[in-house]
């Protein structure tokens, strides 16, 4: 009888202890998230998205934290054809409303929201991401080393509402890839394909930085089939395509990218280090074309290098 009753108390204890949770999510979190058609979402928090953040250009890290046994558990050992998407956002209170989130190279007006919309979209979708599955969905934990990950099925009858997919897609499953609207990338995806490179960009409204670009190239995650995931920093190097000169007028054409800065750096002495190099006064902003600034000198030959920030 002693045996029964403490084995019923133990038991009464079980029933009381409220599901493990994998994470306790804050805003400014980066989540990490892997998905393919017909699998389980699988969803890290792997911290303040800050330790990204304010790198010198070309800083590499691998990124770590996150436990790939339960990826390759899912997808198998080889993640071709896996999507693969990353994203944080500040508190839709904080002072400097920013969003980053993963995409291909946007086009020109893809970033350009309101703050309505940027609260409710962006920061909306993400901070569901991250709170949902805690609350009101009581996920239960991974088992996974560190515990910071959940693995949701989509339509599981139970938990499926705090999935990834349901999330974004406002719960109709279309057009997961472009979060259904959510995001302000019009066609453009914001998940990407396993092996690849993938851009990583810092959004903020423009209602609220009306004098500055809304959004910014922060680096390039790269990610292998083996689940190799490493973050490069600051933006890509622009190619010259091209060189003319009309009279004392050189036109210089290069490759840009969205938000960033670009500015002309030449020499009529080569041979020494580029970074003395004088910079011309003409700045523009990248648009994700190939653009073109103008250098008035009367030397008869110059040498020219393309700066970005």
């Amino acid at each position: 009888m002693k045996k029964i009753i403490l084995s019923s108390l133990a038991l009464l204890a079980l029933l009381a202890t409220p599901p493990a949770q994998a994470w306790s999510y804050s805003d400014g979190d980066l989540l990490l998230i892997f998905r393919e058609s017909g699998h389980n979402d699988i969803e890290y928090d792997l911290g303040s998205v800050s330790n990204l953040l304010g790198q010198a250009n070309g800083y590499t890290v691998t990124i770590t934290g996150w436990d790939p046994s339960l990826i390759t558990a899912e997808f198998g050992p080889n993640l071709a054809g896996v999507k693969v998407v990353l994203a944080a956002t500040t508190s839709s209170t904080s002072a400097s409303k920013t969003a980053w989130i993963s995409s291909a190279d946007p086009n020109v007006n893809a970033y350009n929201v309101s703050g309505a919309a940027w609260t409710a979209n962006l920061h909306g979708t993400i901070n569901s991401l991250g709170n949902r599955p805690i609350s009101p969905f009581n996920v239960p934990a991974a088992v996974a080393t560190p515990a910071n990950a959940y693995v949701i099925g989509p339509f599981d009858p139970q938990y499926g509402g705090a999935s990834y997919d349901n999330i974004v897609s406002g719960g109709n499953f279309n057009s997961i890839a472009t979060w259904a609207g959510k995001a302000p990338f019009s066609t453009v995806p914001v998940e990407q394909t396993i092996p690849g490179s993938f851009d990583f960009w810092a959004i903020q409204p423009t209602s609220i930085y009306p004098n500055s670009p809304p959004d910014k190239l922060i680096g390039t995650f790269t990610i292998t089939t083996n689940g190799v995931l490493t973050f490069v920093a600051g933006p890509r190097t622009p190619t010259i395509t091209g060189v003319s000169r009309s009279g004392n007028i050189s036109t210089v054409q290069f490759t840009t990218t969205v938000g960033n800065s670009y500015s002309l750096v030449y020499t009529n002495t080569p041979g020494g280090a580029t970074a003395t190099w004088p910079v011309d006064g003409t700045t523009l902003i990248g648009d994700g074309k190939v653009d073109t600034i103008n250098r008035t000198s009367s030397d008869d030959a110059e040498f020219y290098r393309v700066g970005v920030q």
